[in-house]
């Protein structure tokens, strides 16, 4: 469409600059009116150039008028048509060549009409395929047009829902549960601002809940309210998972912290603390601050302060980082303690993928 529309243009240009210079004008004269160099003038009359919309206004209001004038005279050109004709009231002007000019002027709105008509189709059929909702109201805020995915969303038929009149759409599908949704739609037609909603909850036909992300759009003519464009997105399987994340989180939390006999630590593939339980933390008196740090060697440059055997921790520490087997040794600390810690890696697909740490006060059972 945008190369109709350059070529449309380029045949105007050359149509008009070609009356332009019978008329004395030269493509320097055109330039310093146009405020550019002969070059570009040069450059844009060839084609070889593609001149701003500005520029082609501008450049249109020198060499002609209106820019749509200019345009459809380019048009004409385009479609064989003669590019300047005007319906003339003459009564001495001859019946045939009033007819012939008026069949020109109809052969001309015709295609503008077919090509308009296409134009929509285009559009139309682009929105019907897409793999997420529009809906479009009037001024009246009565829908006037919804694609097929959102139909089938709604589980309603095009017919029962064009013209539907949107502060009613509660009382036209009251399971719907649109209240969110509206209230954004309200405020874009109140601000006439762009209103986005995310992850609205809504039923669907068959009652379950799901989840729409999506803006109301609101059209505007000179600042006067024309009706609202809504997009709507299916975001359900993206918040089911979400929850689905925070739920085993939780679990995973909950259960560590119920080993209150054992220091846990979860390390990542990096070594880094992804995961602890309160047990570990009080094991070595371990603050926060250190933990949120993640620095795993400054971590084990804490714990080395407790051991008797400083060397002979920090030397076994670093091997078991290096271990792809469970791996389990003790240590003896300077306040009587005995702890065993147990490496456990973790592996996704033979990879290494990081490691349970576990920990666990034994000195009731060393003899």
């Amino acid at each position: 469409m945008a190369g109709d529309m350059q070529e449309i243009f380029a045949l105007a240009l050359k149509y008009f600059f070609k009356k332009y210079k019978a008329s004395g004008g030269t493509q320097n004269k055109l330039a310093m009116k146009l405020g550019v160099t002969q070059s570009y003038v040069s450059a844009v009359l060839t084609s070889t150039k593609k001149a701003s919309t500005e520029k082609q206004e501008r450049l249109a209001e020198i060499l002609h008028g209106p820019y749509e004038e200019f345009l459809a005279v380019g048009r004409r050109l385009k479609n064989g048509l003669d590019p300047e004709f005007i319906i003339s009231r003459d009564q001495d002007e001859g019946v045939e060549l009033l007819v012939k000019k008026l069949s020109h002027y109809i052969t001309d709105h015709r295609r503008v009409e077919e090509s308009l008509v296409e134009m929509k189709n285009f559009y139309e059929a682009i929105v019907e395929k897409m793999q997420s909702g529009v809906l479009v109201t009037d001024q009246n805020d009565e829908i006037y047009y919804i694609n097929s995915w959102l139909l089938n969303k709604y589980g309603v038929s095009r017919k029962s829902i064009v013209g539907t009149y949107i502060p009613d759409m509660d009382k036209a599908f009251p399971l719907g549960r649109y209240e969110e949704i509206l209230r954004h739609y309200f405020k874009a037609k109140e601000t006439l601002e762009p209103q986005e909603f995310l992850n609205a909850a809504v039923l669907t036909p068959s009652g379950t809940e799901a989840y729409r992300s999506g803006w109301c759009i609101p059209v505007t003519d000179h600042r006067e309210y024309r009706g609202i464009i809504m997009t709507v997105g299916d975001m359900t399987e993206e918040v089911q998972l979400r929850k689905k994340l925070q739920e085993e989180t939780w679990l995973m939390r909950a259960a560590m912290e119920s080993t209150d006999w054992v220091g846990w630590v979860i390390l990542d593939r990096s070594n880094r603390i992804i995961k602890y339980n309160t047990m570990y933390k009080k094991m070595f008196g371990i603050p926060e601050e250190l933990l949120q740090e993640n620095n795993p060697r400054k971590n084990l440059e804490w714990v080395r302060n407790f051991m008797i055997d400083q060397d002979y921790f920090m030397q076994l520490s670093f091997q078991v980082l290096k271990q792809e087997k469970k791996f389990t040794h003790e240590f003896d600390l300077l306040d009587g303690r005995r702890i065993r810690r147990v490496s456990l890696p973790l592996f996704r697909d033979s990879e290494l993928v990081g490691r349970n740490i576990l920990l666990y006060d034994i000195t009731d059972n060393v003899s």
